[in-house]
């Protein structure tokens, strides 16, 4: 039985890549927002003696833009850290064994993630929590970093999907 030959799955795989793909655009234009502000902050400060206010608040929300935009993309590219010092040494169904578990628990993990911050997000919306100088609402942010735990769940459950295939073959 050969589960990844599938039209739906090649479907599957491109559609995530593609949302994962936008995302990752948010958090590059995130980076940029991030590094401008940085940029006015310090020559507003060191040229004209005034520094931009709020700029660390700034700063801050774009970084978890940033961070959580690019979760999926890495992922996909191979970018995540991983130990591979016992599962090299495994050779077949017993190394495919292992990465089938990893996987396992990766999903479970940002399922669990991606959960819990959407409930915290609808509890900062509740509250209306926000930055203290420039009052930056939280749950936007809070919410995407939610949302961006769906395309890891998606490229999780595609990379378990190919090492249960290659077990069955």
């Amino acid at each position: 039985m050969e589960i990844t030959g599938k039209t739906w799955f090649g479907r599957f795989r491109k559609s995530v890549h593609l949302v994962s793909g936008w995302a990752e655009w948010v958090g590059l234009v995130a980076l940029m927002g991030m590094v401008l502000t940085a940029l006015v902050d310090v020559v507003g400060s060191k040229w004209f003696h005034w520094p931009l206010p709020g700029s660390t608040e700034i700063i801050s929300v774009l970084q978890m833009l940033a961070i959580a935009s690019g979760l999926a993309f890495s992922k996909i590219v191979g970018r995540h850290i991983r130990i591979d010092m016992f599962v090299d040494r495994l050779k077949g169904r017993g190394k495919a064994a292992l990465e089938i578990f990893n996987s396992i628990l990766g999903l479970g993990l940002f399922v669990v993630a991606g959960w819990m911050t959407y409930e915290y997000g609808l509890s900062l919306f509740g509250s209306g929590t926000g930055t203290f100088l420039l009052g930056i609402t939280y749950y936007p942010f809070v919410l995407w970093i939610s949302f961006c735990c769906i395309p890891v769940c998606c490229v999780l459950i595609i990379e378990l999907l190919s090492f249960i295939d290659k077990v069955l073959k």
